[in-house]
């Protein structure tokens, strides 16, 4: 199985604080550059790295983070906190074919993206329908498959329903383990039953509960939380499956945490 990171497992280190989070104990000085030499350090085969903190995409240079990568390919991971709104932003269409244009520089074919978050769950798909589409087909020209996040918004069904709505074979699945729980799918039957679609996994066990819907689940080392995580990688074998981190308790170590699922992944 190819083994990634998506550098929102280092969120904290690259200058976002979650509610409810401590501060780290130190930052990457280099910001983005150290999470993608991180990565590398682990021998991961990819690096998906979240637009949002990057900056603005007109200010965007992939050259130095593609050197950085080296071996470890680096890839886009588009749309936090909350992507498209359901609909209800559309004008966040250009922004998501802006990093496109990044994308095809550097060297993943994939790029993840999300519909919208937490607040969105429950919402109306339908306005996704025409937006994804144009963004399917920005995503032809350059080449490239856009892997759509459960990013705690949309349930097993929902993701089915837009792939076979959209009807566009550019369009595939990132599949969030934790945000399966956090919208009341079981993680490992909506794995199986959408595995033919999933082209990305983010592998992140949690806590059982969590006051907190939007900041959700506090994430924990593999094997010690709720998610069945040895299910969900079997079902997904040709995935790339990324160490990913949501909501960091007290005393974490997303460091430790991300070298962690990396190696419980290699051993599965």
């Amino acid at each position: 199985m190819r083994v990634g990171v998506d550098s929102y497992a280092y969120h904290r280190l690259l200058g976002e604080i979650r509610p409810g989070e401590e501060e780290p104990r130190h930052r990457f000085p280099r910001g983005t550059l150290d999470a993608i030499a991180h990565a590398r350090s682990l021998g991961s085969d990819a690096i998906l790295l979240e637009t949002s903190l990057l900056g603005p995409a007109a200010a965007f240079d992939p050259a130095p983070l593609a050197h950085e990568g080296g071996a470890t390919a680096v890839g886009l991971s588009w749309g936090a906190p909350d992507g498209l709104a359901f609909g209800a932003r559309p004008e966040r269409l250009d922004d998501l074919v802006a990093w496109l244009r990044h994308a095809v520089m550097l060297d993943l074919r994939v790029m993840r993206i999300v519909a919208g978050g937490p607040r969105n769950r429950g919402g109306h798909i339908r306005p996704l329908v025409p937006l994804l589409r144009e963004a399917c087909a920005a995503a032809r020209v350059d080449g490239l498959v856009l892997a759509l996040e459960n990013h705690a918004d949309l349930r097993a069904q929902d993701l089915e329903e837009l792939l076979e709505q959209v009807g566009d074979d550019r369009l595939r699945i990132c599949f969030d383990t934790a945000n399966a729980l956090r919208v009341g799918d079981d993680p490992a039957a909506a794995a199986t039953r959408l595995a033919p679609a999933i082209d990305v996994l983010h592998v992140k066990d949690c806590a059982a509960g969590w006051d907190d819907p939007v900041t959700g689940p506090i994430s924990v080392a593999p094997g010690e939380g709720v998610i069945p995580l040895d299910e969900i990688l079997a079902a997904c074998p040709s995935a790339l499956a990324c160490a990913e981190l949501g909501q960091l308790g007290p005393g974490a170590d997303e460091l430790a945490l991300v070298e962690a699922t990396v190696e419980y992944i290699r051993a599965r």
